[in-house]
């Protein structure tokens, strides 16, 4: 195990986000301490961390000069870039010039193996350089990074700061030591970061948010009684001077009239009187309150802006100084809400922007879209990850930008789940690619993948691949054999032909050093065996979906294994076995309890749902938001067509007029008029909209079932074709829902069986365990450590 030492300033939030990763290196069996001049850190760090105190002989003006750093900014009115001159010229140069020698002497005593400093405190740098001990630095305001793009002159003058103190300290290079070369941890996602290349050493982490659980006094019987929406205003604890007394007039004439709950973070005494829909406390429990809250008010603080978009909840920003204002233009260059000048803006302009994030709904999913950017980069888990990685010895080490190529089907339920996969490893330096036989729209890849369709390959091939396509609408009418037949003769194998042309002249200039195939994406497996490139497959269904059919169906499992070896034969393969799946790596898009696996093969590994990438379609949130009945997911997935009507027409007979709200996931146009308590919509935000219903109905498309049982709710299964029933079954077994065969689908049957979902707790119970069995699996963290693990043992090999 190894020894690490965060280096950090006496500002908490700063220091909270190496709380939280540190305890998860504590708990992975490494040794963790804490440089600061902060005593008071001792009662916050997590049990096994060590604070190694910075001290001096402690003469009566030392001790009052450390002192004065643990509470230096708070006090001094500041604005824009006067702002960023005091909080070099009178903060940090002066800070860390005070500190640099106890920071050395505690590094000499203790030895860690990785220093990690943190951006503002940049001596850490400095004395790890000294003593030739490596490190790494977190970034806790990116808009340090970003400054180099936005104010090129600015951050000249703040490096030529830096390398000012460096060369006092006895540092003769002319580059500043502030950020590592080996690791730079950026705590926010790419994506709200913004456009920008950065160096391959800078890995985005997320927001490290500590779980931090304070005790206050808080009234939540009051609060929880209170009708409307609520939102929280905070201005932080960094501007305690007169200023704050204007603001907070302003907020209160902008809603004392208003029905809203206005929770304000401030000194309660500040006025004599708040108005009633106001509560004002001096502190407050913010992680607690967030997930009851419809959106905040604050001045752009990095760690509160965080806080408040990991619960998906739109803001308004004013800022004041430092990187506020980056951190304002981000919010509102991702939609996710609005900005306010903090010396010019009246009531009424706080009024209005706070009424549009409230009430238009696309704040709220610009919003809940940079959530999925933070869930996807991953948060503390990447930041250890990536620790434990910067100590791995280079012969050993992942090669930083290693190339992955998913070959992927031309169906969405199977190319979603490798967008979240292939994001997360772009934002961990990889570069990423995805193939596929039909086109896909550029806005589902995400930032800095691409996709690649050979058009000119495939030209050919068209009438056939629609031909193909539409034949999966023959699927509910076939019988077993016949499914069997169609998916695997008609569909998976000349699509496996169809992709070998184009897959030849992407390597001509492009190799992989990883293939990924999808489990029915045969060529792409196929392609890297004949090449000798490390493959793994993703498996986004059961991976048992046809049984043991060597055993239970020898004559079938004969006619499959002649099919296999005639397309290997057909593409250049001779040799004996089957390569239509790797060996080595299987990625299984569920967990091994709800699969009903016992025993696992070695090379199969169950990471339990990945989430697809965040999905921007326009939805009537308010009229949803409005409904106080249950309200019940209804899909046919996008593959049926044909018995669309059919189904829906049932829907319709079973829940007109009933006191149940439903969401249908249908082309409006194939009724002329829907009930009153229908919400229909041809493309929905399904990710989003799980956690806002109470049950589904589907046909069994293993991503609305991932999607559904991933948010605890039960389900109504109608199974029509494909691998259905074999879902259907698992459900079924795991008492968390209820199948009814599509051909034995009465509008009264369907009725009871919901209203018997919904009212009798024992299938949302086992639901919860199903979600309790998928976070455990690991999600999209699991994947990407795997595949990073892969790549890493075949270089490892390779050396």
């Amino acid at each position: 195990m190894a020894k690490f030492v965060f280096v950090v300033p006496p500002l908490t939030g700063h220091v909270n986000p190496t709380l939280s990763i540190g305890s998860e290196l504590l708990n992975r069996g490494h040794q963790v301490a804490w440089i600061s001049l902060d005593q008071n850190l001792n009662t916050k760090l997590p049990a096994g961390g060590e604070l190694l105190l910075i001290q001096y002989d402690q003469t009566d003006e030392e001790k009052q000069e450390s002192e004065k750093y643990l509470d230096i900014i708070s006090k001094k009115v500041v604005y824009g870039i006067d702002s960023v001159k005091f909080l070099y010229e009178d903060v940090l140069i002066p800070l860390n010039r005070h500190c640099y020698n106890g920071i050395l002497k505690l590094l000499k005593s203790y030895q860690p193996d990785l220093v990690i400093g943190d951006h503002q405190l940049f001596v850490a740098g400095v004395a790890a350089k000294k003593l030739d001990l490596p490190y790494s630095t977190t970034v806790t305001a990116p808009a340090a990074i970003k400054i180099m793009d936005e104010l090129p002159k600015v951050h000249e003058w703040e490096v030529g700061k830096i390398i000012e103190l460096q060369k006092e300290l006895g540092v003769t290079e002319n580059r500043s030591l502030a950020s590592s070369d080996l690791l730079t941890l950026v705590l926010t996602s790419g994506y709200f970061f913004g456009e920008m290349e950065l160096p391959s050493h800078y890995k985005f982490t997320g927001p490290v948010l500590m779980e931090r659980r304070i005790s206050c006094e808080f009234d939540w019987d009051q609060f929880k009684n209170r009708t409307g929406k609520k939102i929280l205003v905070s201005i932080g604890t960094t501007f305690d001077h007169d200023h704050k007394k204007a603001f907070f007039q302003k907020v209160v004439d902008a809603f004392k009239d208003e029905n809203l709950t206005v929770v304000v973070v401030s000194d309660p005494q500040l006025f004599e009187s708040w108005p009633d829909n106001f509560m004002v406390y001096q502190q407050v429990p913010q992680l607690d309150l967030l997930p009851h809250l419809d959106g905040v008010v604050c001045h752009g603080g990095h760690n509160t802006v965080s806080e408040a978009l990991s619960h998906g909840l739109p803001l308004v920003v004013i800022p004041i100084a430092y990187d506020q204002s980056h951190v304002a233009g981000r919010v509102v260059r991702t939609g996710a809400g609005e900005r306010l000048n903090f010396n010019r803006f009246k009531s009424h302009h706080l009024n209005e922007a706070v009424q549009n994030i409230l009430n238009n709904s696309e704040y709220r999913e610009a919003a809940d879209t940079v959530r999925q950017s933070f869930v996807e980069a991953g948060g503390t888990a990447t930041a250890a990850d990536l620790l434990e990685q910067a100590l791995i010895p280079m012969t050993e080490k992942l090669k930083s930008g290693s190339k992955f190529l998913f070959v992927v089907p031309p169906f969405f339920g199977h190319i979603s789940p490798t967008l979240s996969v292939g994001a997360s490893l772009i934002a961990r330096g990889h570069e990423v690619k995805w193939y596929g036989i039909t086109p896909v729209d550029s806005k589902h890849i995400p930032e800095g993948g691409s996709y690649i369709y050979p058009e000119e390959d495939l030209i050919p091939y068209q009438d056939e691949i629609q031909r193909i396509l539409k034949r999966q609408d023959d699927g509910p009418s076939c019988s077993g054999p016949e499914v069997m037949k169609l998916a695997l003769e008609e569909t998976y194998v000349p699509f496996a032909k169809m992709m070998m042309p184009g897959l030849d002249r992407l390597m001509s200039t492009w190799k992989p050093d990883v293939l990924v195939n999808d489990c029915i994406a045969f060529g792409g497996a196929l392609f890297a065996h004949k090449h000798h490139i490390p493959c793994v497959t993703t498996t986004p269904v059961p991976p048992d979906v046809m049984g043991d059919s060597e055993k239970n169906a020898p004559k079938i499992w004969e006619w499959q294994q002649n099919l296999i070896k005639d397309l290997q034969k057909e593409v250049g393969i001779s040799e004996e076995g089957i390569f239509i799946h790797s060996h080595q790596l299987n990625l299984v898009f569920t967990s091994q309890t709800f699969a009903g696996f016992e025993t696992v093969p070695q090379h199969m590994r169950f990471v339990g749902p990945v989430k697809g990438r965040p999905n921007n379609t326009p939805f009537d949130w308010q009229r949803l938001e409005a409904s106080t009945h249950p309200k019940i997911f209804v899909s046919l997935g996008t593959l049926l067509v044909d018995i669309r009507k059919a189904f829906f027409e049932k829907v319709i007979a079973a829940f007109a007029n009933q006191p149940v709200t439903i969401v249908a996931a249908t082309p409006p146009e194939i009724f002329d008029e829907w009930p009153s308590n229908f919400i229909v919509s041809g493309f929905v935000p399904q990710s989003q909209l799980m956690p806002h219903m109470d049950m589904v109905i589907c046909h069994g498309g293993f991503n609305t079932v991932n999607d559904t049982f991933y948010n605890g709710l039960p389900m109504l299964i109608t199974p029509i074709a494909y691998d259905h029933f074999h879902i259907a079954k698992l459900i079924e077994q795991a008492g968390c829902g209820i199948s009814i065969r599509y051909k034995r689908l009465r509008a009264e049957a369907l009725r009871e069986t919901v209203f018997e979902l919904l009212e009798n707790p024992k299938y949302r119970n086992a639901a919860q365990e199903v979600k309790a069995n998928f976070i455990n699996a690991g999600g999209n963290d699991r994947a990407v450590e795997l595949l990073e693990g892969f790549v890493r043992q075949e270089q490892t090999t390779l050396v």
